[in-house]
């Protein structure tokens, strides 16, 4: 957002709001996932961010958690739960306890790296070498690679070379095959 100015973020806000009410209220109980699926699916992947931007405006940070989980009434296995009204914890306090580490939106990488000639999904720095990583693990080809994720191929080479490198020092599995057969050795 902050290409724009104050004028056009306050439009581009207000455009959001009736969109960021009907996403609380469908996720808070008016609908399904399905629902979110198609509110989101007519928005461009801006909008997307910046309605992040505007829920999270509507957010007071200082209600305790059991206060904000209160719609919450099922558990990930579908079993009836109450949330705990007495949980005293706020976001804000979530935020001391918070990585700091950048957020990937991994669909979107999967998107680009399902494309064959590319779908113009745009694709953070994080993102394009999480799509190179995976890309080539699958066993595509630097040039498929590249197409894919919008790279030149010595982008991707030196992005690859990188992520060997990260893996290494993390103590990960880097595949000794050649680029395009890696996939092929169980």
């Amino acid at each position: 957002m902050t290409t724009l100015s104050a004028r056009e973020r306050g439009d581009l806000a207000e455009e959001l709001l009736p969109v960021a009410a009907r996403l609380a209220t469908i996720v808070q109980g008016d609908g399904g996932p399905e629902d979110v699926q198609e509110l989101l699916d007519g928005l461009d992947r801006y909008k997307v961010g910046c309605l992040a931007v505007v829920l999270a405006g509507l957010v007071d940070p200082d209600r305790p958690l059991g206060a904000l989980w209160g719609w919450v009434d099922f558990d990930e296995n579908g079993t009836p739960v109450s949330p705990d009204q007495s949980e005293q914890q706020t976001l804000r306090d979530l935020t001391e306890e918070a990585p700091d580490r950048v957020l990937v939106d991994e669909v979107a990488v999967e998107r680009a790296l399902s494309s064959v000639n590319g779908t113009g999904v745009r694709l953070s720095r994080e993102e394009r070498r999480l799509g190179v990583d995976r890309g080539i693990r699958r066993g595509l080809s630097y040039e498929q690679v590249a197409e894919r994720l919008g790279m030149s191929v010595d982008a991707v080479k030196r992005a690859w070379d990188r992520a060997k490198d990260r893996a290494r020092a993390e103590g990960r599995y880097v595949p000794a095959q050649p680029v395009g057969l890696i996939s092929n050795v169980a």
